[in-house]
């Protein structure tokens, strides 16, 4: 009895067992892993600047999974530019500026499209016109310079200063020669052209007439005594070899005998240092003023 009993007890044993280990194996199968689906896609920069024909922008577009994480998607994704007449967009996400005008970009993968971007296009700013400064200068004497200046206006209406940026020219060199500043310099009597260009735009000629002094005269020629520390301005009049008659007071060179009793500066501008006389005299090329006594006084 007690054997049958022991045979009984081990049989239930021997089901339980299996039902447990059954029961095991199928809630395993059961069990399945979940993995992360592409959520979204975000495009940045969400709101890029204006962008200039012929110009680019790189975009670079983000994926969120649905578990949170994230993937650089730019040189896998889809990218689409809605008006390829204003911006186009190549696989890597690089866009470029065709025409004036907006283009919506968008990034797409795996069945996931981002949300727009507005990508703005505006023409490219260009010099449209040149103009050369004095339009009308005064008679260059023969061996004086005169300071030449080019403003340029854009296609914007903006105006720059573009002196040093635009290659000047001078059509009759014998007469007039110009740096690269656009600093002319009277070789001969006669008249030469000077011309201001740069990006295919060319200012309009300006008329430089050079002639040769004959004579300089320096007013006051007779200047009151100057107190130390006083100024005193002098003109310079030149006489042309034409007979016309000419202010050159800043095309000549100002010279003071006698330093430590007064100075002078390019414009002609005499400044007294010390009690004593001082002889002022103007000069261009061979051609020099009589002299001008200025007699300098203690306070």
């Amino acid at each position: 009895m007690k054997s049958k009993q022991l045979r009984f007890i081990g049989l239930l044993l021997v089901i339980g067992l299996v039902a447990s280990l059954t029961l095991g194996l199928a809630a395993c199968g059961s069990s399945t892993t979940t993995t992360p689906a592409l959520s979204y896609i975000t495009v940045s920069p969400s709101s890029p600047s204006n962008l200039t024909v012929g110009s680019t922008v790189s975009f670079t577009a983000t994926g969120t999974e649905t578990d949170g994480s994230t993937e650089d998607l730019t040189y896998e994704a889809n990218w689409t530019s809605s008006n390829t007449a204003a911006a186009t967009i190549d696989s890597n996400g690089v866009a470029t500026g065709v025409a004036a005008g907006t283009a919506n970009i968008t990034a797409a993968f795996d069945g996931v499209t981002s949300s727009s971007v507005a990508l703005p296009v505006v023409a490219a700013v260009t010099l449209s016109s040149i103009a050369v400064t004095p339009a009308t200068p005064a008679i260059l004497a023969t061996g004086a310079t005169q300071q030449f200046d080019a403003v340029g206006t854009y296609s914007d209406g903006t105006t720059a200063d573009i002196t040093t940026q635009v290659t000047w020219t001078s059509d009759t060199v014998a007469t007039a020669t110009i740096s690269a500043t656009g600093v002319a310099t009277g070789m001969a009597a006669g008249t030469a052209n000077i011309t201001a260009a740069l990006n295919g735009v060319t200012s309009p000629a300006v008329p430089l007439t050079v002639e040769n002094v004959t004579s300089i005269d320096v007013e006051p020629a007779a200047p009151a005594n100057l107190t130390v520390g006083a100024t005193q301005q002098f003109t310079a009049t030149a006489t042309f070899t034409d007979g016309s008659t000419e202010d050159i007071s800043t095309q000549v060179t100002w010279t003071s005998d006698t330093v430590a009793t007064a100075t002078i500066s390019s414009a002609g501008l005499a400044t007294g240092v010390a009690a004593g006389t001082a002889n002022i005299t103007a000069a261009i090329g061979s051609v020099t003023s009589t002299a001008v006594l200025l007699t300098v006084v203690a306070p």
